[in-house]
């Protein structure tokens, strides 16, 4: 039984490893703490949270997500149909229903009318029903089985003056719905449309509903602090007393022998008449009940009500949040990933989170670790709007690029600066750099120091340069600071030349020109500097200590969202209307030449948007808000010119924040609005030999397999597809490392185009160098 083993379930470690990532293939890191629905199938637990589909089954654990076929991660409600597959809504902005079958991890069907948010689902025998939100919009959808699911109506008018819907009811006769105004109802067989076909429930109006459920023939719901039933036979309303004072109820669920109140963080058990308070902290969402054990999903993790008095907590290890604004992959393989609650570091043992304070003289850091369970310490510094940028230091500290930071935080008290550098290892060993060091911001209405700092990037000799944008107070949007703690600041003008005062990005080319890209601002650059644009600091000496620097402007008065240098001198930069570069060269003219046409001119890149180089010279450009476009050393598009899309892949989100690379093991990390997406390429560092070789899928099954991939080659492999005698089937030339990386694919065909028969091959590869690899596959064909 479930119950048996949910504790020894918690108590394992909980989480992904990075495991093995084929290429072509996907793995999710997700935060499944907050948990929105509840539902138990076969005495297996299934949760609806916001990193997706939580599974526990007796010791196991597994959280199925867009890499399993779940249309998206951020879900909302479940539902068990007649034929035990899960009904699952998803959240906004994508509202999406899902029919999946959770013991094959399939999806059974999708029914997406491009909605906002699935707020609840009910199925009652052949029918399902559904409330849903479209923009500002509510309604209701009703769905019959009939050989399969199929969609027949949905119902969104309602009196004048309904409001929102926040909660509804499907009984066997009649839809109920809760209102910011009053509980309305309706008899199914009416015709819905109308809305003058609902009527208000007597005594419910300009009451705020909550929640809606049915006992026996009852009718219960609850408003912000009172909890009323309804007798369905006569229509009496009556009061439902509870001992202890609600105030903002914002569930509540039938439980054998009585009620679980949910009312703010604190929830009310009252079983035969009597009531208990447990004060739990954590908001209850939802419940399942075994044997008078109550299982609770809630905001952070799972509770357990062993009786009515006490309860016990789990909290899955996992990071904090799924919203990550950068990311950074250390050399010795963690992955570091920040956002506006703090730091959140993976390695294989599993989730550690450094997070900011939330309550006065919280900080807290723990003596050891244990990553069976949730991790956090928490530190006494205020990481602002976001974290803009992470990078790992020469010194191996992680320095923390702040976007949006006050200098002192008073509730709770919390430093904070441009740039928070932190030893992760120690979490008590913070450096601030603020206003003692930086520029800043102040207007009319603020005269407290506003900081924001979008880029940090260490120069081949461990210089730390710095772009520190809405410098008005100050004027220096560019620093740097050597090794051994030496600054430079560099001004806004000099010599009569000026520098944007709004920089996003810094590079550095062969020659230790400094290359800084800025974006169009007008608060910061007041119309006196460049607004947006390229610029280049050349330098004599030591940049912390050189006072001969000159500054020359490349682009005026347009945004440049991001550059970085790829090969053979060639920077590329980003403009909201497409991906440009310039070839460079040493001397006082730098630019060599210039492509002629911008790619992707067709996508419009926003804010948010930025360009990353992998080990093989490959441009990764990602959008806020279109996925990733991915242009070859070579300039040819990988995968093709249509990117990697959510609609395409299982890219958790298009909403893209930040990329970096494992080149050891081709692995791309994509920090998305929804999670870590991980994807296996063929680009990274060139294998030497056959040691890393992976043949896969094996057996290979024909026609349901779409390929056959060998990967780990040295680069400009071939391979020949040969039976047991030797004749060869098949010959796969090399088109290159640009086209192939370290990875060859058969289709199953042989020369002729026809599918092979079943039996064993040999694969024979052929390095450039002469050298020769044999692998055996088994094929079968269906």
């Amino acid at each position: 039984m479930i119950i048996r083993y949910l504790i020894i379930l918690f108590l394992q470690i909980i989480g992904i490893s990075f495991g093995q990532v084929e290429n072509g293939q996907w793995k999710s890191l997700t935060s499944v703490l907050n948990n929105n629905d509840l539902v138990s199938l076969n005495n297996i637990l299934y949760s609806a949270t916001d990193g997706g589909l939580f599974v526990l089954e007796n010791n196991e654990y597994k959280t199925f997500t867009t890499v399993n076929g779940l249309e998206g991660v951020n879900l909302t409600s479940l539902a068990i149909d007649l034929n035990s597959n899960l009904w699952i809504g998803g959240n906004a902005p994508n509202g999406f229903l899902q029919v999946y079958n959770p013991s094959l991890g399939q999806s059974v069907k999708i029914f997406d009318f491009g909605l906002t948010k699935i707020l609840d689902i009910q199925i009652k025998n052949q029918f399902c029903w559904t409330l849903f939100k479209s923009g500002q919009d509510y309604g209701i959808m009703k769905f019959i089985y009939d050989d399969g699911w199929q969609y027949i109506d949905s119902y969104t008018n309602f009196p004048i003056g309904t409001g929102s819907l926040n909660c509804f009811l499907a009984t066997d006769s009649t839809i109920y719905l809760g209102s910011d105004t009053g509980l309305l109802y309706s008899k199914i067989l009416n015709n819905l449309k109308d809305p003058f076909s609902w009527s208000s429930v007597i005594n419910s109006q300009n009451i705020q509903i909550s929640s809606i459920r049915e006992q026996s023939d009852k009718i219960l719901f609850s408003s912000n602090s009172e909890l009323y039933e309804i007798n369905t036979f006569n229509e009496e309303i009556t009061q439902i007393n509870i001992s202890f004072n609600l105030t903002s109820i914002s569930n509540f669920f039938i439980i054998q022998d009585g009620l679980l109140v949910v009312d703010g963080d604190k929830i009310i058990l009252r079983r035969l008449g009597n009531d208990n308070l447990l004060q739990i902290g954590l908001v209850v969402t939802s419940i399942f009940e075994n044997e008078n054990i109550i299982y609770a999903g809630t905001n952070h993790g799972f509770i357990i009500i062993n009786d009515d008095t006490s309860f016990s907590s789990f909290i899955p290890n996992s990071p904090a949040t799924n919203s990550f604004s950068s990311i950074e992959l250390l050399e010795d393989g963690r992955l570091v990933c920040g956002s506006s609650k703090g730091l959140s570091i993976y390695s294989e043992l599993g989730w550690r989170n450094i997070l900011e304070i939330t309550k006065p003289g919280s900080d807290h850091i723990n003596d050891n670790y244990n990553f069976d369970l949730f991790i956090a310490d928490t530190i006494p510094f205020d990481f602002g709007e976001y974290i803009s940028d992470i990078e790992e230091g020469p010194d191996g500290l992680i320095y923390c690029a702040i976007r949006g930071s006050r200098v002192f935080q008073s509730n709770p008290p919390r430093s904070s600066g441009g740039i928070i550098i932190i030893d992760i290892d120690n979490p008590q060993n913070v450096t601030v750099i603020d206003t003692a060091f930086l520029s800043y911001y102040t207007s009319s209405g603020n005269s407290v120091p506003y900081q924001v700092v979008l880029d940090i990037e260490f120069d081949s000799d461990g210089n730390m340069w710095v772009a520190n944008p809405y410098c008005t107070n100050g004027n220096k949007p560019i620093h740097v600071r050597s090794l051994n703690g030496e600054w430079n600041h560099f001004e806004s003008t000099v010599n009569n030349i000026k520098m944007s005062q709004s920089p996003i990005s810094i590079d550095f080319d062969s020659w230790n020109r400094v290359w800084i890209s800025s974006f169009q601002a007008e608060e910061a650059n007041l119309g006196i500097y460049p607004n947006g644009g390229i610029s280049l600091i050349n330098y004599v000496g030591e940049p912390s200590s050189s006072d001969i620097f000159s500054y020359d402007i490349i682009k005026f008065d347009e945004t440049v969202w991001s550059l970085a240098m790829g090969r053979n001198d060639r920077m590329y930069f980003l403009t909201p209307s497409g991906l440009d570069y310039y070839d460079l060269k040493e001397g006082s003219s730098p630019i060599l030449r210039e492509n002629p046409y911008s790619f992707y001119p067709n996508i419009s890149f926003g804010s948010g948007s930025g360009i990353k180089i992998d080990e093989q010279g490959n441009v990764w450009i990602y959008s806020a808000s279109q996925g990733i476009h991915v242009l070859s050393e070579n300039t040819s598009y990988w995968p093709d010119i249509n990117g990697i899309r959510n609609s395409n892949s299982s890219l958790l989100s298009d909403e893209i924040r930040d990329v970096d690379f494992d080149s050891m093991n081709n692995l791309v990390f994509i920090a998305t609005s929804q999670g870590i997406s991980v994807l296996r390429t063929p680009f990274g560092k060139e294998k030497l030999n056959y040691s890393k070789l992976k043949v896969f899928p094996s057996p290979f099954r024909i026609p349901f397999h779409s390929s056959l991939k060998v990967n780990g080659l040295p680069y400009n492999s071939s391979m020949s597809i040969m039976m047991l005698d030797g004749k060869t089937v098949r010959n796969i030339e090399t088109q290159g490392f640009s086209a192939d990386g370290d990875q060859l694919i058969w289709d199953g065909k042989d020369q002729s185009g026809e599918l092979v028969s079943s039996g064993v091959y040999l694969i024979a590869i052929h390095g450039q160098s002469g050298s020769t690899h044999m692998e055996k596959i088994t094929v079968i064909k269906n």
